[in-house]
């Protein structure tokens, strides 16, 4: 048998935490892991802030063949109306999808182009939507013949 002098020796530095090295690394994590929660808390309080535009009205859409099916690849552009030129554009997705932010407080033509259809415009009243949702059904191109 030990006697109890004896186990105080024998026993592990580490063991139980009692050691003053054990103390020492644990005590300066603590420490930096509070400064620098606190700090991160500090930016993101005082840290920039996003600016603020002007609100956006969403103009989306469907581009379909006469068919029905979608027609991918279609050509958007978007202007105010009496301007010529367009400011935003746009290209359909697979599925003939497409999706455009435009400033809030004017009206727009939305021009839709597709290689071998007649081109097709909408009009959306950008004042007081904050979303538009078009659809075009486009008709085949008739390459000059006349009726």
């Amino acid at each position: 048998m030990i006697a109890p002098a004896q186990r105080e020796k024998l026993r592990h530095p580490l063991r139980g935490g009692s050691h003053p090295s054990y103390w020492k690394p644990v005590a300066l994590i603590l420490l930096f892991g509070s400064l620098a929660g606190w700090a991160g808390a500090q930016v993101a309080k005082d840290g920039p802030e996003k600016k603020k535009g002007p609100p956006r009205v969403v103009i989306s859409g469907m581009v379909f063949r006469e068919s029905g099916f979608s027609l991918p690849g279609a050509s958007i552009r978007v202007h105010r109306a009496g301007e010529r030129k367009a400011r935003w554009e746009a290209v359909s997705d697979r599925q003939g999808e497409f999706g455009l932010w435009v400033p809030q407080g004017a009206e727009y033509e939305v021009h839709v182009k597709a290689k071998g259809y007649e081109e097709q415009t909408q009009k959306v009243d950008g004042k007081s939507n904050l979303s538009e949702r078009l659809v075009f059904h486009m008709t085949p191109a008739t390459a000059g013949k006349k009726p």
